[in-house]
């Protein structure tokens, strides 16, 4: 959707996907994103974004005066996989224009003292920030076992309900999105019982571990990669897969995606 490294003129952005033109956090209504922008303003109240020596973004929340709480563009970000958001964050090229970073997952967040507007002190908001490319491969491959086989639907489904604030730093945090990822698509895959959740056909064929081949499908997201949540998530069949990305009626299809979805998780 938008390529890396790639200079944008910000208004464009809105005019064509709409989101608050004002701050960093721009959330598009009806959009399946959220924008964020990075710039240095935040430098003159003693805390500024970018990345950490883990290859983590830091990334600072909203909010002028006083401490920073969850509410709008924050609770945004924190609840961006609840529901089904992807995340694009842009930095400060020059006046009215962002270049393009990268797809973001938000694996967590912290905060430390900072001071706001006025000079007073407060607590401030930082989230971290990981490429969505990067939780293709785990940063420590001995924590991915094939753990995952003899789990029941139940136990496949708590683990992928499991959220990353029990890491105890970002980089412990980033492993547990990435095992949650891989359990939301194991259980995704066992829920749909080897038939496809949207046309009701059986399996095509099984795979080399003997298991009924079926695809996940992210329902509103952009992408059908990185971590997700399971009402957002849909097992089909590879012709299902293409009808809900290219077809003439893929924006109806989703919703009944949605619908099926809906039912076997309420």
């Amino acid at each position: 959707m938008f390529i890396q490294g790639q200079i944008y003129r910000r208004s464009h952005l809105h005019n064509q996907y709409g989101g608050q033109r004002q701050g960093g956090i721009s959330t598009p209504a009806d959009q399946p994103f959220i924008f964020l922008f990075s710039s240095e303003a935040g430098e003159q109240f003693g805390y500024s974004d970018g990345w950490d020596e883990d290859g983590v973004f830091l990334y600072t929340g909203e909010g002028q005066r006083g401490d920073m709480e969850f509410v709008r563009g924050n609770l945004a970000i924190r609840q961006h996989i609840e529901n089904g958001k992807d995340i694009f964050i842009f930095s400060q090229a020059h006046r009215a224009h962002v270049r393009f970073v990268s797809q973001m997952v938000c694996v967590g967040h912290h905060t430390q003292i900072g001071a706001d507007m006025d000079g007073n002190s407060r607590q401030v908001i930082v989230f971290e920030l990981v490429p969505l490319e990067e939780l293709a491969v785990p940063a420590q491959p001995e924590l991915f076992s094939d753990t995952l086989d003899p789990m029941s639907l139940e136990e496949l489904r708590r683990r992928a309900l499991a959220t990353a604030t029990e890491g105890n730093d970002p980089v412990e945090r980033r492993n547990l999105i990435h095992f949650r990822s891989r359990a939301i698509k194991r259980y995704v895959e066992t829920r749909a019982n080897g038939q496809c959740e949207g046309c009701g056909a059986s399996a095509p064929f099984n795979t080399k571990a003997g298991r009924p081949y079926i695809e996940t499908h992210h329902i509103w997201r952009l992408s059908d990669g990185g971590p997700d949540h399971p009402l957002w998530v849909a097992g089909v069949c590879p012709n299902c897969h293409r009808r809900a990305h290219y077809s003439s009626d893929g924006t109806e299809y989703n919703q009944h995606l949605a619908e099926v979805v809906r039912s076997l998780e309420n």
